[in-house]
C-alpha cells in the first residue's frame, strides 16, 4: 500500500503522480493530430485557400503553440496542458527567494515545448525519406526511393561537370549515410531517456519527470489553493503588447487587438474541455439508436381506399363474405382497387367486364393478386 501511495504522489501532496504526468503528455501529443485532421477536412472543401496551410501544417502549428505556450507560461507558470491539469512549473533553485519562472525559464521551456517536437518531427520525416520508406523496409533496399530514382540521378549527374559540385554531392552522401546509420540510435536514446526519468520519478529518485526539465532546472507541481486565489485576485492576464493610451486611433487599435488576442488565448482553457465534451457527445450520438432512428426514412401513410361506386355492387358487412357470390370467401384474391373476392369470382368478372365490381375502375388479369392469408 505504501508503494501504491508513492506511485500516486507519496507524502508530497504537491507532486503529481506519474499517471497524471503521462496523461498530460498524451493530451499534449494529441493536439497536433487533432488540429491536422480539422485542417485537412476543411482543405478538401476550400483547397484554394487552405492547401498551403496544410502543406506547412507543422510550422503553422508550432507558431500557434509558441503564442499559446508563451501566454500560459508567462501568466500561469505552466504550459497549456499543464495548466489544464492544474500544474505549474517552479524553479528547483529559487532566485531572490522566489521560485516563479524567470524570462529565461519561459524561453527555455518554449524551446523544449515547441522547438524540440518540431525538430524531432522533421528529423523523423527526413530519416523516412533517406531510409527508403516502407517499401525498403518490407521488400529490401533495392526498392527504396533512392534506388528507384537512381537512373534520374545518373542522368542529372552527367550534366554537372563542376568538380566542386561533385565534391559537395559526395560530402552530402557521406553525411546522409552517417545520418541513416546513427539516427535510429539517437532516437532510441531520446525515448529511453524519457522512460528512465519516468521510472526514476515513479520511485521518487528524482523530482524531474523528464530530462528536459532537468536541463532547465524546473519541477512540475500542483497548483495550490493560494495559487488559485492569486489568479482570482489578479483577474484576467494583461498582454505585454498593451501600451498606455495616448488618445490616438492607432494606439487604441493596437491595444484592442492585443486584448482580444490575450482573451482568445485565455479562453482556450475553456474551449478545450468543451471541445472534448462535444466530440464525445457526437461520438455517442452517431453510435446510438436515436441517430439511426432519425436517419431512417419515415414510413409513408397508406393510400386512401377507393369509395364504392353507386352503380357497383354493395360491400357486405361481414368482411369474410365475397361481394360477388355472397358466400364465405375461398381462395382469396385482391383486385387492383384493394377489395378482396374469391379468385374464380373476380377472374370471371374481370374477364367479362374488365372493371372492379365495386368501384367500376378498370382492372385486368395482371392486377389481380393472390392472398395467402384470408383477411
Amino acid at each position: 500500500m505504501e508503494f501504491m501511495s508513492d506511485m500516486l504522489g507519496g507524502a508530497d501532496a504537491g507532486k503529481p503522480s506519474l499517471f497524471e504526468i503521462v496523461a498530460q503528455h498524451k493530451m499534449s501529443e494529441l493536439l497536433e493530430p487533432a488540429l491536422r485532421h480539422v485542417t485537412s477536412v476543411y482543405t478538401h472543401r476550400y483547397p484554394r485557400y487552405l492547401i498551403q496551410l496544410l502543406n506547412w501544417h507543422e510550422e503553422a502549428y508550432a507558431a500557434l503553440m509558441l503564442l499559446v505556450e508563451r501566454h500560459y507560461l508567462r501568466n500561469y507558470g505552466g504550459s497549456f496542458t499543464e495548466h489544464f491539469y492544474g500544474y505549474k512549473r517552479v524553479r528547483a533553485h529559487k532566485i531572490r527567494g522566489s521560485s516563479t519562472l524567470a524570462r529565461a525559464d519561459v524561453w527555455g521551456s518554449l524551446v523544449f515545448l515547441v522547438g524540440l517536437p518540431l525538430a524531432k518531427s522533421r528529423l523523423d520525416q527526413y530519416y523516412e525519406a533517406v531510409s527508403g520508406g516502407e517499401a525498403a523496409r518490407l521488400l529490401g533496399p533495392e526498392f527504396s526511393q533512392e534506388a528507384l530514382g537512381a537512373s534520374n540521378d545518373s542522368v542529372a549527374g552527367g550534366t554537372a561537370s563542376s568538380g566542386l559540385r561533385r565534391r559537395l554531392v559526395a560530402v552530402k552522401d557521406i553525411l546522409k549515410g552517417y545520418f541513416k546509420r546513427y539516427y535510429p540510435h539517437a532516437n532510441f536514446v531520446y525515448h529511453m531517456a524519457t522512460v528512465v526519468y519516468y521510472i526514476a520519478y515513479m520511485f521518487d529518485r528524482t523530482d524531474y519527470n523528464s530530462p528536459w526539465l532537468r536541463v532547465l532546472g524546473l519541477r512540475v507541481r500542483r497548483l495550490s489553493a493560494a495559487d488559485y486565489r492569486a489568479m482570482e485576485t489578479r483577474g484576467a492576464p494583461k498582454s505585454s503588447l498593451v501600451a498606455p493610451s495616448n488618445g490616438s486611433v492607432l494606439r487604441f487599435t493596437r491595444n484592442l487587438v492585443a486584448r482580444m488576442l490575450s482573451g482568445g488565448l485565455d479562453f482556450l482553457k475553456v474551449l478545450l474541455p468543451l471541445s472534448i465534451f462535444f466530440y464525445r457527445f457526437l461520438e455517442w450520438w452517431y453510435r446510438s439508436d436515436f441517430h439511426k432512428r432519425i436517419q431512417k426514412d419515415p414510413v409513408p401513410p397508406p393510400p386512401m381506399p377507393l369509395k364504392p361506386h353507386p352503380d357497383g355492387i354493395a360491400v357486405p358487412e361481414d368482411q369474410s363474405i365475397c361481394p360477388l357470390c355472397e358466400k364465405q370467401r375461398t381462395n382469396p384474391a385482391m383486385a387492383p382497387s384493394g377489395y378482396v373476392f374469391c379468385y374464380p369470382c373476380i377472374h370471371k368478372h374481370v374477364s367479362e367486364s374488365g372493371t372492379c365490381p365495386i368501384t367500376l375502375v378498370k382492372a385486368g388479369f395482371s392486377g389481380i393478386r393472390k392472398l395467402y392469408a384470408d383477411i
